[in-house]
């Protein structure tokens, strides 16, 4: 222990000698500079003492000692701690591993097992509860036919467009060459008795898209909301030959209970999946096919998303590998192909509707487990995927032990620490007096300067831009007042350019205002717009990105009985879109007086546009006129936003209409021009992008499902109030987040004119 001590005091000695020579060698080295800069022509003097200099000779020795003895103790104390330590931990690091790895796998293997019991008892009830639909129906469809003689002739309408939007029992023929009459008509009017199955099956079951039941002879009975879209149809478009289609033909050949996979329906009902079923005669033969169409978010997306956990993928496939449904999987989606589909099949192989299997594959991402059982009653099969990875990365095993070891670490560090300190005070305390004395007496020969040059720089900064320090001392001080003075002068130049630009940036900030009031008042901004008419209440705002914008909005009335709206978005943003939507919004006002056609009307204007575009701008706009005595609307989409329409006693909904390409695009645009109704009491809310694709901090846009969530909300408020509710929807979604689009919105309602006295309502 002595000879230790020893070596330990002989050691900081030497080193106290080593600092010490480097001090003289760095006074040596400053004098060789000072000459060699006074032989290259510089100005230096020669007897400036520099302020390191002086500090150095009295603090530099008493510095050295302080950090050498206090490294010294810290590097022998944590060198102790570190090697127990990194035994330690290391040990247990290792164990916990291997320990948790051990459980999460056993753990992922049973919640496989759970997900696929879970979803499998979920899909066969509500397969069994579709197959019992169809089986009561069937049931009372044949009795129909067996005792013929005890139902009523039930008459079976046309399709027309008074049934739109709700449900309605209507027939469609197979083909031309179908007569409805004689034993055909009578066979019809007998089988729409299964109507009175159809009401209270339809009601129970809101999933049911529609119902229906169609025969050999081509007479189809449909029971559904959806009259509207066939109704609308001309020609042979009418005419449903739904013997070919699989579901009819299907069922026919296997005599029983078919489930026809994901499809999309003619009549744009969406993805649906359909339940089919024979039924025959007193005699046993067959006579038709009954239907069921079944949302697919209620067969599919229900099954694979709900109670699913974050780290698993769930799927719904054939057995050729197609994905009727994934997690998170839409209707707009695409169907894909299931990777290892022949791989599934073959561990599928002999198994039971009521069995599952388990098994592993290696993919590029690791190790895969893969769940998988048939579907009773189809030949559907439900997969359960979860990455093995994902589940064994942490584990509470892990968090425990390595807790305890970092609380072992804790307690041996702060044991040598604790050492460490004790020593290292003792030292500091005598250091830092002598320290403190020697640094108190030299600071007297520097603070004068420092003082004085502190008071020039107070008064540079509270203003007086002219003023310079006298302070000329021979060190480092007398170098930062020279250098104080020339930036001085420097920032007293600049000073007076940023006056000379401020100059200009406001001539132009006032040039730009005066830009966005004349834009403004380009639009219709008294509201209410026509406080004599009362068959109608219309608002409209616009919020632009920039000073000035390129969207716009429109109304006006072409004469007293036809109101035009319109809106539109200009490419681009600022003085250029501000100009072309000024010359774009003349072009379709004047226009729209002179034709009554939203198509023609485009037509002109695209081609006045394309004459000279040749900055490629183009816009996208909406152009409809309101007949306010019937609520007609011819309307013509220019690549805009889809409308959102309300109609009594109805929700908001997007109405996707007919688009073409945007005004100014390209030359000999063919527009198409669609024409809806309004019933009093309707809405109709028009608005540009800006509000679809505003955008928060997180990068979410605010989307058409927030929009017309919001709309619901208001949908029975005046046209002003609904706007304004929708701003602070978009505002509080947006929050601090910077937007670079514009925000245009306009609300129509229509109440309809009221009968005058004498005229019949």
């Amino acid at each position: 222990m002595i000879g230790s001590r020893k070596a330990t005091i002989m050691l900081i000695l030497l080193i106290i000698l080593i600092f010490t020579a480097f001090a003289l060698y760095l006074k040596t080295i400053i004098k060789i500079r000072r000459e060699k800069d006074t032989a290259s022509g510089d100005t230096v003097d020669i007897n400036r003492s520099s302020i390191f200099y002086k500090l150095s000779n009295a603090v530099i020795g008493l510095v050295v000692i302080t950090l050498i003895a206090s490294s010294f103790i810290s590097i022998f104390a944590i060198k102790r701690v570190h090697s127990s330590t990194e035994r330690i931990s290391a040990g247990f690091a290792h164990s916990a591993a291997d320990l948790s790895e051990e459980a999460m796998i056993a753990d992922l293997e049973d919640q496989v097992g759970d997900q696929l019991g879970e979803k499998m008892a979920y899909v066969n009830e509500s397969i069994n509860s579709y197959m019992n639909d169809a089986c009561y129906l069937q049931s009372f469809m044949n009795d129909i036919y067996k005792y013929s003689d005890r139902f009523d002739p039930v008459h079976v309408p046309d399709i027309s467009m008074d049934m739109a939007g709700k449900m309605s029992l209507y027939k469609l023929l197979a083909n031309k060459d179908v007569i409805y009459e004689g034993k055909v008509k009578d066979e019809a009017e007998l089988i729409a008795n299964i109507v009175k199955i159809f009401k209270p099956i339809k009601e129970a079951n809101p999933e049911y898209v529609d119902l229906y039941v169609g025969t050999e002879t081509g007479v189809l009975i449909s029971y559904d909301d959806f009259a509207e879209i066939a109704a609308d149809n001309e020609g042979d478009d009418r005419y449903y030959e739904y013997r070919q289609r699989d579901w009819y033909r299907l069922a026919k050949n296997n005599g029983e209970i078919t489930f026809i996979s994901r499809y999309v329906d003619q009549f744009i009902k969406g993805s649906v999946t359909s339940c089919a079923i024979p039924f025959f005669d007193g005699n046993g033969d067959f006579v038709g096919c009954i239907g069921i169409d079944i949302h697919t978010d209620d067969l599919y997306r229900a099954v694979v998303n709900s109670n699913v956990s974050d780290n698993m993928e769930a799927y719904i496939v054939t057995p050729d590998g197609r994905i009727l449904a994934c997690k998170d999987m839409t209707d707009d989606d695409p169907e894909g192909s299931f990777e290892g589909i022949d791989e599934l099949i073959s561990n599928l192989s002999g198994v039971g509707e009521d069995e599952t299997v388990l098994y592993t594959v290696e993919e590029p991402e690791g190790t895969c487990y893969i769940g998988a059982s048939y579907i009773k009653h189809t030949n559907w099969i439900f997969v359960v995927k979860a990455p093995k990875e994902a589940f064994t990365k942490a584990a509470s095993d892990i968090r425990l032990e390595i807790g305890n070891s970092v609380e072992t670490v804790s307690k041996n560090f702060d044991e040598a620490s604790g050492q460490v300190v004790n020593k290292c005070l003792i030292i500091f305390a005598v250091i830092l007096l002598l320290t403190a004395v020697v640094v108190t007496i030299q600071s007297f020969s520097l603070i004068d300067p420092i003082r004085r040059l502190e008071s020039d720089v107070q008064k540079f900064s509270n203003g007086d831009l002219s003023h310079r320090t006298k302070v000329d001392t021979k060190d480092e001080i007398g170098d930062l007042a020279r250098t104080f003075n020339r930036m001085a002068s420097s920032i007293q130049q600049h000073m007076e350019n940023i006056k000379r630009v401020t100059v200009k940036e406001e001539r132009i900030a006032a040039e730009l205002s005066m830009a966005k009031s004349i834009q403004t008042s380009l639009l219709p901004s008294v509201f209410p717009a026509f406080p004599d008419r009362h068959d109608f209440d219309v608002y409209a705002s616009m919020n632009t990105a920039k000073e000035v914008g390129g969207d716009f909005y429109d109304f006006f009335l072409i004469d007293e009985d036809h109101l035009a709206m319109v809106m539109a978005d200009v490419s681009g943003k600022g003085v250029p879109a501000s100009l072309y939507m000024a010359v774009t919004k003349t072009l379709i006002k004047t226009h729209t007086y002179v034709e009554d056609s939203p198509e023609k009307v485009f037509s002109y204007v695209n081609a006045k546009l394309c004459e000279n575009n040749q900055n490629d701008m183009f816009i996208t706009a909406w152009l409809g006129i309101l007949d306010l005595k019937t609520g007609m609307v011819k309307a013509c989409n220019a690549g805009h936003e889809y409308p959102a329409i309300m109609l009594p006693h109805e929700a908001f909904s997007l109405m996707k209409d007919k688009h073409t390409l945007p005004l100014g695009s390209m030359e000999d645009i063919q527009f198409k021009q669609y024409e809806f109704m309004l019933s009093p009491g309707s809405k109709l809310f028009l608005y540009t992008d800006g509000v679809t694709e505003a955008t928060n901090r997180e990068e979410k846009l605010f989307g058409t499902d927030r929009m017309t969530e919001a709309l619901n909300k208001i949908r029975d408020k005046a046209p002003e109030e609904i706007l304004s509710f929708m701003k602070k929807s978009v505002d509080e979604f947006v929050g601090d987040a910077p937007q670079f689009d514009d925000f245009t919105m306009l609300c129509l309602q229509f109440n309809g004119k009221k009968p005058q006295e004498g005229e019949e309502s």
